[in-house]
């Protein structure tokens, strides 16, 4: 009798299991599929987003005006009012710049 109740009970564990992998495979197929829906949301969403507005392209503004006035200050440490006409230059620079946009 023992024995008989060990097989029942084992077969009986052995059909849970079976039936919780297959639950917990649909689940997973589920997420899955639901990740890839997400994804290609986002992808469309994104593509829609970009064409529909115009990025600028980034362009350095003043870059040698930036390193003169970066190497007007390195070489004068402890007279920074010797570099007044390279400030003033890229100030100007920067001015310009900005009346453009």
């Amino acid at each position: 009798q023992a024995r008989i109740d060990a097989d029942v009970m084992s077969n009986a564990l052995n059909a849970e299991r079976s039936r919780w992998r297959n639950r917990f495979s649909v689940i997973e197929s589920n997420l899955q599929k639901r990740k890839q829906d997400i994804s290609s949301a986002h992808g469309e969403g994104f593509s829609l987003v970009t064409s529909k507005l115009q990025i600028p392209e980034k362009q350095e503004t003043c870059s040698d005006n930036v390193s003169d006035l970066v190497d007007c200050y390195l070489a004068n440490p402890e007279q920074v009012l010797r570099c007044n006409k390279v400030a003033q230059s890229f100030d100007s620079c920067v001015n310009k710049a900005l009346s453009t946009r």
